[in-house]
């Protein structure tokens, strides 16, 4: 009996494993300035920049070896979504706006 209970809730572990989603949270940018100073997200999550500014941004994440992704123009009103696919420490800048920083830890 005991080795069925031991099939019956590993398999339950496996299924349950094969439904999780990687997270996802939104970054607010508001006042030239993003809602978060730093997060600490898995890899596989996406931040989304939300941009309730007023003004253009252009984002940009700079990995550890400092080779920077672009993520383009972001025009008031619209989002831009990233996905962190490895370990590691991230600087996040808007390329128009200097005071514009924050940092993701991905672990």
């Amino acid at each position: 009996m005991r080795i069925g209970t031991v099939i019956a809730t590993t398999a339950a572990v496996m299924a349950f494993g094969a439904g999780v989603r990687a997270a996802s949270m939104t970054i607010e940018q508001s006042g030239q300035l993003f809602s978060e100073k730093s997060v600490t997200l898995k890899p596989g999550d996406t931040l989304t920049f939300a941009n309730h500014d007023d003004v253009t941004h252009n984002i940009n994440v700079i990995n550890s070896d400092d080779d920077a992704t672009d993520l383009g123009l972001q025009k008031p009103g619209e989002t831009l979504k990233y996905k962190f696919d490895k370990t590691g420490r991230f600087k996040i800048r808007c390329s128009i706006h200097p005071s514009m920083k924050m940092s993701a830890n991905v672990e």
